[in-house]
């Protein structure tokens, strides 16, 4: 009977677990922007410390643009280039091989391979040199929980990042205009002849990754699958990040990147929240020929909220509950909050808008003393009504 119970009970509360998270996904920590306002729109332990593999590559890109002249210079890949690679993905290059700095850097984002690392880093600083200048990079960026110790991605207890500082990164490297290149390229055709293909290429015929407009892969056993990628749907500017997704699966983080890119292209738009001229309330005016005021909004604003958000939003004005006599036209009056589901989303200043006509007090005075005095009048001449009676 207890185990019917147990069985039943489950079963029931099933659905509420199913239906407990906006998606499902395997990825362990997660950000997720709105790049057209630079807002979040979903975080998952954004904040937390992990390995992050071959997205390392992203800072190993930065600082080799920074410490190269010459983008087409030529440069012979050597035996060299290809020592600690074993395990670790390749572009494909060969010992001997004349290419240019341009091949390998599109070598390092797009097949996110070691031997151009290798490369790359014995042209430019050298190794120890260069491992500082990732540091340093890192510290002008604002990464605040990341610290680099090979420019590969290996995994080591002093190489790791956040979703949040990756985010900030990538934010960061697509400002280049080389680097923005590369990440939206899928195939690049190397000076001499090698072909270079980005790693989401191989997931083609089984997922859409054409969702997926630029990206930099990611896996090792200790920081599972990552991609850190960006997109365009509907207008709306993506940038997202996962880390640690499935190891079951090689396309695990791919998948998890096209289901939330999918659910919020379904499930958010840009919706008016204030319109121009729209009434909020009244108030009144002292002394004023127009009894009230109007507070309307000065602006139309749009977020990007929920599909079904526009039915939850709630208005409300703070500041003055009546114009004080003679108030001059843009004296701030107060404020407009608009909120969703109780949740501020925007809030605007109001201002007076118009020059207010005001009677004069001195005419109220003037009015209140002929209006006494008629009052007087008529209450002495009913007096001499009666003594005549």
């Amino acid at each position: 009977m207890k185990k019917i119970l147990t069985f039943l009970l489950l079963f029931l509360l099933a659905p509420l677990f199913v239906f407990a998270s906006k998606f499902d996904i395997t990825g362990e920590y997660v950000v997720l922007y709105n790049l057209n306002d630079d807002e979040i729109l979903y975080e998952q332990n954004s904040n937390e410390q992990t390995s992050i593999a071959s997205i390392t590559k992203i800072m190993t890109a930065l600082v080799a643009m920074d410490n190269i002249s010459d983008y087409d210079s030529i440069i012979t890949i050597t035996t060299a280039d290809f020592e600690g690679t074993t395990g670790y993905s390749k572009a494909g290059f060969s010992v001997g091989d004349r290419v240019t700095y341009r091949d390998l850097l599109y070598g390092i984002l797009l097949p996110s391979g070691a031997d151009a690392v290798n490369a790359i880093v014995r042209n430019t600083l050298g190794y120890d040199n260069f491992i500082i200048a990732m540091n340093e990079l890192a510290k002008k960026i604002g990464l605040e929980n990341t610290s680099f110790s090979n420019p590969v991605g290996k995994d080591d207890v002093n190489n790791y990042s956040t979703a949040s500082d990756v985010a900030k990164m990538l934010k960061y490297a697509l400002e280049n205009p080389l680097f923005k290149e590369i990440f939206t390229t899928k195939e690049y055709t190397t000076t001499n002849g090698i072909n270079l293909e980005s790693t989401l290429y191989p997931y083609q015929d089984i997922l859409d990754i054409d969702k997926i407009a630029g990206s930099k892969s990611g896996f090792t056993r200790g920081a599972g699958r990552c991609l850190a990628s960006i997109t365009t749907l509907d207008g709306v500017n993506y940038l997202l990040v996962i880390l640690n997704s499935s190891v079951d699966q090689n396309y695990s983080a791919v998948l998890d990147t096209i289901t939330i890119y999918d659910y919020y292209n379904d499930n958010f738009s840009y919706q008016d929240i204030l319109t121009e001229g729209q009434l909020i309330t009244t108030i009144p005016v002292k002394w004023g020929k127009d009894k009230t005021y109007e507070i309307t909004s000065p602006i139309s604003v749009s977020k990007f909220l929920e599909n079904s958000a526009s039915s939850n939003l709630t208005y409300e004005y703070n500041g003055l509950e009546e114009i004080p006599q003679y108030t001059k036209k843009d004296t701030k009056l107060g404020t407009i909050s608009v909120y969703n589901d109780g949740k501020l989303l925007y809030e605007t200043t109001v201002t007076l808008t118009e020059d207010i006509s005001y009677y004069h007090p001195v005419l109220w005075l003037i009015s209140g003393f002929v209006i006494l005095v008629v009052l007087i009048l008529l209450l002495k001449k009913r007096k001499r009504r009666r003594k005549r009676k």
